[in-house]
């Protein structure tokens, strides 16, 4: 009687521990360590208890909320039927980063995290097995949010899954800008004046005809299925911002976003490690997100602060990468120097016009021939150019305000139609109507636009060029991305003021074994002047390419002239008049030695400061005490 009734209070702690569910079956099989065991799947097993300390809900969801499935079928095949589970990514002969599941490949171990984030659960799957299915390796996990087919979020999932508990919050994301990536579907023709050529390529989705009609070579099926899947993956998905998986502390948390989990969980170039530090190489983390990764961590990042102290989110909306209300987020914790600022010659400057300086990632990308998990396309992204640039240019963007960019040479190959010189731009998305999925749950169709000062990416189109080794036609570009993150010690005031031209130095190192055998170096110098923008001190080792390589796809500029890049007609000075800088500075030294003979504590550092932004606010903060 007294075995009975254990085993009785026993089921129950774990029927209540585990969504308070007396009869679901996944507990009561997934939460039978020695059932699982006598099915040979002991990885499989579950504690109840610890799943619901885990999501910390108070017993909810149950099982089926979040996996879907049959609870109260017995039978496996019954029970499974429509469950959701994550799935792995593969790539090899027969898999070109498509979906397999944990049985085919040999990966039902247990999916525990061995470190912070996402990506330190990849399992490595059973040998025999992945080399039965002809698969090289495993690349990736992705969870039950997504569409095996295209790896995009997938909006139907949502609403069936956390759309229980949180509709309104599932419902405004998936009509944001980025739960259905809006403003990247916008960009169709690499010819458009706007939105114009950009790094991340033309969006495949909906779009493969279009492609196909547009490029010089064929373009297959199965091309633009490769690059679709890649490009939705490094969108995010619900769980992609609150799926926390630890080392030590589960496998089923879950919480607010936080800066690991905006920059992709450790998942390779996912979410904003992809642009901010990995293209742009000014983003907020750096440090091992930043290629090269000696570049150091910003201010913000070191001090503490999260994303969302600046970015905050309305119904799920995230705004753009420029919104007002990151940049006025400066004032919580600089509000003397954001007043200093706005009360001085500088107030039309942006902070990270003087407080960025170095940035790293990309010197120069090149879309021509290449592959997308081992599918050989037209629009391969030959980007690998990492190295840094030692100091941003400064140009004044759409709202009149100076921002700082990082101006490098682009291309994309195998082009039909002609694109001509368009001037200086600034990113701006013209209305448009843009087709989405519905099988995944996306609208049939839905309206995108985006200002010129959103993002405050700029680009200049240098035009098309018909004389490379190939003969097909090539657009070039030059990428301007705006540096906004890597907060440090600001450059030099000489930097922007002692000269009429802005010179900037690159220096990179390439390498990507699919193009070449073994890495390459190079550098340039751009300046940008009265005269335009120029590229110049072109240098760079000769690669070793890859078999089925051309130079002219990987390294266009080792084939064009070294003036290619040259722009001509547009005036990159900066205001500037020698006597009044002169006369600035010197003003400035002499109330900073008087600074220097008063005792040194928080009020002078803090006088010190606003001196250096708006030397007569600082007088009078010293005269009135105020």
């Amino acid at each position: 009687m007294k075995m009975l009734w254990l085993a009785v209070a026993g089921l129950l702690v774990t029927a209540s521990a585990w969504g308070f569910d007396a009869a679901s079956g996944c507990v009561n099989c997934h939460g039978n360590r020695k059932q699982m065991k006598e099915l040979g799947a002991e990885a499989m097993y579950l504690d109840p208890a610890q799943v619901d300390r885990e999501v910390g809900m108070q017993g909810k969801p149950t099982c089926t909320d979040c996996h879907l499935g049959n609870p109260a079928a017995a039978d496996k095949t019954a029970a499974h039927t429509g469950m959701l589970a994550p799935f792995l990514v593969a790539a090899g002969k027969n898999h070109k980063g498509q979906a397999v599941s944990r049985e085919a490949a040999g990966a039902l171990q247990p999916l525990v995290p061995k470190g912070n984030g996402m990506a330190s659960m990849i399992p490595k799957g059973d040998p025999k097995k992945l080399d039965a299915a002809g698969i090289k390796r495993i690349i990736g996990i992705q969870w039950h949010d997504r569409d095996p087919e295209t790896m995009a979020y997938a909006p139907k999932v949502a609403q069936q899954t956390c759309g229980k508990c949180h509709a309104k919050q599932v419902t405004d994301y998936n009509s944001s800008a980025k739960g259905l990536t809006k403003n990247q579907r916008a960009f169709r023709d690499w010819s458009d004046k706007q939105p114009g050529p950009q790094n991340c390529g033309m969006w495949p989705g909906q779009n493969e005809e279009g492609i196909r009609n547009r490029t010089s070579i064929p373009y297959t099926k199965a091309m633009n299925g490769a690059m679709e899947r890649s490009c939705n993956m490094c969108h995010a998905s619900c769980n992609d911002c609150h799926f926390k998986p630890v080392a030590n502390k589960g496998t089923h948390s879950f919480g607010k976003p936080d800066t690991p989990s905006c920059y992709g969980s450790g998942r390779a170039s996912i979410c904003h490690a992809g642009p901010m530090d990995r293209r742009r190489g000014a983003g907020y983390v750096r440090g091992e997100y930043a290629f090269p990764s000696t570049l150091p961590k910003g201010a913000h990042v070191t001090a503490g602060l999260e994303c969302l102290d600046c970015h905050k989110p309305a119904n799920h909306q995230f705004g753009h990468l420029a919104a007002d209300d990151a940049r006025k987020s400066c004032a919580n914790c600089h509000g003397q120097i954001v007043k200093a600022v706005q009360g001085s010659p500088h107030g039309t400057v942006d902070c990270a016009s003087c407080h960025v300086t170095v940035s790293g990632a990309y010197q120069y990308t090149f879309w021509g021939q290449g592959h997308y998990y081992g599918v050989e396309t037209p629009y391969g992204k030959h980007k690998e150019y990492y190295g840094t640039r030692d100091l941003p240019t400064i140009i004044k963007n759409a709202a009149g305000r100076y921002i700082p960019v990082k101006p490098y040479p682009m291309a994309v190959l195998n082009q039909t139609r002609e694109l001509g010189p368009t001037g200086l731009l600034f990113r701006a998305i013209p209305q448009k109507t843009v087709p989405g999925n519905p099988r995944i749950g996306e609208p049939l169709t839905f309206e995108v636009a985006r200002a010129a000062t959103d993002v405050n990416d700029a680009y200049i189109v240098v035009g098309t060029r018909n004389d490379l080794p190939g003969g097909n036609k090539a657009i070039l570009w030059i990428q301007m991305d705006k540096l906004s993150h890597a907060m440090g010690t600001p450059r030099s005031c000489g930097s922007c003021h002692d000269s009429k031209a802005q010179v900037g130095k690159s220096e990179w190192s390439f390498f990507e074994d699919r193009d070449v055998t073994k890495p390459f170096k190079g550098s340039y110098t751009v300046t940008a002047d009265k005269n335009g923008i120029r590229f110049s001190d072109v240098v760079w080792e000769q690669p070793s390419l890859a078999p089925n390589r051309k130079l002219q796809d990987v390294a266009p500029f080792a084939v064009l002239p070294t003036t290619a890049w040259d722009v001509k007609g547009i005036d990159f000075t900066l205001p500037y008049s020698k006597k009044k800088t002169d006369a600035a500075r010197r003003d400035l030294d002499r109330f900073l030695a008087e600074l220097d003979k008063r005792p040194k504590d928080s009020r002078t550092a803090e006088i010190r400061a606003v001196a250096y932004h708006n030397l007569a606010m600082a007088r009078k903060m010293l005269k009135t005490g105020n």
